[in-house]
């Protein structure tokens, strides 16, 4: 009987290590150097983190280092994202006139393409349908 619970406690513990281990959270970082739009909010230049929150990594938080304001968005995954670069680690922003949109984390720990918002298809709209500019801009990625 003491050997069965031992066995069992042993593989708790393992499988709780386990656990911790897939909800290990990676993250990148990138300076940005002008303010941007994620959504409806309207972010200042800064340093940011980014990192998933869900097990499925379709749920992305982007966090101001200085304010530590944080807004959290859908973001599919990296296959349907941004094609125009074959970089690694970089933040990827459309740039319509003198307003920045994120559009894409391609990182080696945090992978997402965000749709465009409301404000950034109006825009378009208007312009003939695409953005100006991608603007790329490096990022780390750490764990």
């Amino acid at each position: 009987m003491k050997t069965i619970k031992t066995i069992m406690l042993s593989v708790g513990a393992v499988a709780l290590w386990g656990a911790s281990g897939l909800s290990a959270q990676t993250k990148a970082t990138a300076t940005i150097p002008f303010e941007f739009t994620v959504l409806n909010t309207t972010l200042p230049a800064g340093e940011y983190t980014m990192y998933t929150t869900s097990a499925t990594h379709e749920v992305m938080a982007i966090r101001n280092t200085e304010t530590r304001k944080a807004i959290l968005v859908l973001a599919a995954g990296a296959e349907s994202g941004y094609r125009g670069t074959q970089d690694k680690n970089v933040v990827v922003f459309h740039r319509i006139g003198d307003r920045y949109f994120l559009a894409d984390v391609k990182t080696d720990a945090v992978c997402g393409h965000l749709s465009p918002s409301k404000l950034e298809r109006e825009l378009l709209s208007g312009g003939g349908g695409q953005p100006l500019a991608a603007v790329i801009v490096p990022a780390v990625s750490a764990r």
